[in-house]
Formats: C-alpha cells, sequence, structure tokens
C-alpha cells in the first residue's frame, strides 16, 4: 500500500492532490511547517486519536479517520503518514489499509523528504549558509570520530585484552554489539581503520594504534561476510538515511531517471559516491582485517557448512562467520567471548528502519546487470565462504532481478 517509488519518481503528487498528513504529533507538525516553507501547501491532518479531531494544529483542521473516508470519496488525496516510529507507522498502515480509500497516494515522511531532497526542494535557504552550514556539519562529523577513537584507544591501552567487533557495513555489527553490552560486555565497534574512509587524524596515528592492539595479551576479534548483493544494497539504503552522516560523501540518487534504475547503476559501480574510497567487501578482509591483525582470512579454511572459522594468530583470535547463519551462532560466539548467556539482540535490521517500505518496492522493482552479478559471484573468493549451492541459492533468490 505504501507506495513511496510513486512520490520519489513524481514530485508533482504534491502539488496535483490535497494533502494529508495523518499523525498530529511532533513530527506531524514538523512536515507541515517543512512543506509550508517549501510552498507546497498541506490541507488536512489525521489522527486516530479521538481528542484531536475537529481541533486545529498550527491552523490545520485534524479529521478522524470517519471523515478521511468520506473526504477520499471526493477529492483527490495524497496521504503522507508522518512519524518515524515503526510500531506506529506499522499500526497506522493497517489503520489506513481498514479504511479501503480510493486514493494510491500512500507515503512515508521518509520517501517524502527523500523526494523533496532529490527534486532540490527546498525552504529558499540561502545556497551559501546552506553550504557552509553543510561544511560544519563535515567538520562536527570529523571531530566526533576523532574523539571517539581517541577514547577507544584509550580502552584499548588500558586494558591486556580487547574485544572487538570489527566488520565491514551492513553484516551485523551492531547486532552483535548490542547483545554484548546486553551481558555488560564492552566490545568496540568498527568498520574501517587501516586503508579505506578514516580521517586525517586516524591516518595519521593508526601505526601507532596498530601496534598498540597489537602488543594487547589477547585481541578477539568477530567478523562477517555477507551475501554481496545484498550487503551492497543494505548499505545503499544506510547512506539515503537523512542523518548527520547524510552529507559526508555518502549515496546521492540524482533526480532523472527512475529511482530504481538510478539504484541498479549504483549496484553496478564500484564506488558508492564520487568520493567514496570504500574498498569492496572481499577486499576488505585483506586491506582492514589483515592489516591490523596479520590474520589471512583467505590463506585459512573456512567451514562453509558450519558458517564459521576461527582463525588465530600471535596474539589475536578471529571469529570470521556468515551473516546468513547467525541465528545458530549463539552458542559459537558464547563460547569465543566467555559469555555462556550470550543471546542475540536483533538491532539495526531493514524492518526497523524508516526506509523499509521503499526497500522492499526497490527489491521487487530494481534490474541489476548480470555482470554485476558475475563480478561477485564468479570471483574465487566468493566460493571461500558460500558452496556452489549457496551461490546457486542466491541468484535464484535474485532471479527477477538480474537484467540480461
Amino acid at each position: 500500500m505504501i507506495n513511496e517509488l510513486k512520490l520519489i519518481d513524481n514530485i508533482n503528487i504534491l502539488y496535483d492532490n490535497k494533502i494529508v498528513l495523518y499523525g498530529a504529533g511532533t513530527r506531524g507538525v514538523e512536515t507541515l511547517k517543512k512543506l509550508k516553507e517549501t510552498g507546497i501547501p498541506v490541507a488536512y491532518f489525521c489522527d486516530g486519536d479521538h481528542q484531536k479531531c475537529g481541533v486545529l494544529v498550527e491552523g490545520v483542521e485534524v479529521l478522524s479517520l470517519t471523515q478521511l473516508k468520506q473526504l477520499d470519496e471526493y477529492e483527490k488525496l495524497a496521504i503522507i503518514i508522518s512519524t518515524d516510529q515503526m510500531h506506529v507507522l506499522d499500526q497506522i498502515v493497517d489503520d489506513i489499509a481498514w479504511l479501503k480509500l480510493r486514493t494510491d497516494n500512500i507515503f512515508t515522511i521518509f520517501g517524502l523528504n527523500l523526494s523533496l531532497e532529490r527534486n532540490n526542494i527546498t525552504s529558499g535557504m540561502n545556497c551559501a549558509h546552506h553550504d557552509a552550514l553543510i561544511a560544519m556539519r563535515k567538520d562536527i562529523f570529523v571531530a566526533s570520530r576523532d574523539v571517539d577513537s581517541l577514547e577507544m584507544f584509550a580502552r584499548w591501552a588500558e586494558k591486556p585484552n580487547v574485544i572487538l567487533v570489527f566488520t565491514y557495513p551492513k553484516t551485523g555489527t551492531y547486532t552483535i554489539t548490542k547483545s554484548l553490552y546486553e551481558l555488560n560486555i564492552f566490545a568496540d565497534s568498527l568498520h574501517w581503520m587501516a586503508s579505506h574512509f578514516v580521517t586525517a587524524f586516524l591516518e595519521q596515528h593508526k601505526k601507532e594504534y596498530i601496534k598498540i592492539l597489537k602488543s594487547r595479551k589477547l585481541v578477539k576479534i568477530i567478523t562477517m561476510i555477507r551475501e554481496p548483493i545484498s550487503a551492497k544494497l543494505s548499505l545503499i539504503f544506510q547512506r539515503l538515511t537523512p542523518s548527520k552522516y547524510r552529507e559526508y560523501g555518502f549515496v546521492v540518487i540524482p533526480p532523472g531517471a527512475s529511482f530504481a534504475k538510478s539504484v541498479a547503476e549504483v549496484m553496478a559501480s564500484r564506488r558508492l559516491a564520487k568520493s567514496d574510497t570504500m574498498c569492496e567487501q572481499f577486499d576488505w578482509f585483506d586491506n582492514e582485517l589483515k592489516a591490523i591483525s596479520d590474520i589471512d582470512v583467505y590463506a585459512n579454511p573456512f567451514d562453509r557448512e558450519k558458517g564459521y572459522s576461527i582463525i588465530k594468530r600471535n596474539n589475536v583470535e578471529s571469529l570470521v562467520m556468515k551473516l546468513e547463519k547467525l541465528n545458530s551462532m549463539e552458542q559459537v560466539i558464547a563460547e569465543f567471548v566467555g559469555a555462556p548467556r550470550f543471546k542475540l539482540k536483533n538491532d539495526n535490521e531493514g524492518d526497523n528502519k524508516p526506509y523499509k517500505y521503499l526497500y522492499k518496492q526497490i527489491k521487487q522493482a530494481i534490474k541489476i546487470p548480470r555482470e554485476t552479478f558475475d563480478f561477485y559471484y564468479k570471483d574465487p573468493r566468493m566460493g571461500h565462504f558460500y558452496s556452489e549451492d549457496e551461490i546457486a541459492g542466491f541468484l535464484n533468490k535474485w532471479k527477477d532481478n538480474i537484467a540480461d
């Protein structure tokens, strides 16, 4: 029912229909003000809270569900669900589905914001001021990463033993970290240290900090591999998320071609953005893990059936797992970190993200060149982790998305 792609590809929907913001709370008011600033009028709010119905919020009337149903009978509507709390969003989707409205213009504020950004519709802020603000955000982001690095390395220097969740992005990093934290086991989590996507500060001091890491009595590193097409698509969507990281060289899908086609082009590219220096997932094990630990994943056997292997070298032990097997790895992780009560606490899953409806649409609509699948699946390093049957299963999963 949520049709994010339609709005992202056709911003005129906001001008050709009466806009109803479903949700008259804080996020609804913020969305109202944003649309007003961009010159896009909002006709009504709607809210399931009966106490709000019939009142004016910021001068805009709040409709009941019954009134929304009646309005839909004779007006062309575009409904924007104005909440980013996923459990609330899902409930509102159920409520709207129950109404059986005529309109199929139903979107979330994630889809709205992405459509506005993609079409460069702003509140008219002075461009120079906007550019200065972006630059300041970059500086703050870099500074905050440097502070985080200092604190992390200080912890390493104080402890004889270190636990790291060191992974390529979108391979379960925060699920593992959060699960350990639930047992009061503090593990540092990071994606980059040795070669790519590091600040100037870290680049200057990385040899010193790698030396600290190698001088610890024992370092345990948890890392994972994930089917590369899924990993890359998830990473693209993470980088679309409006956040303090948005302007730090992350993915921007330009206007023009359909959004699904543009995402497919990014999938086919070896880079996510013009300024991106990120390595591919298979390269990461050499460029990052091996660089800080001397562990050569590809020089050691990997148990493809069990889905994990433990590699030891000098003072480092690394647990290498397939993300697809993660739910069966509780006992393995528990033994590796010495925490018998370890239980997985799923975190950072797509279904808990504001982009989940768009993500599902893209997975159905996207057409990825066969050459992209060949690039990953015919790489001998894919076969290091995955059996021929597993690779065939992945190809079958994506069969409707392969463009010949």
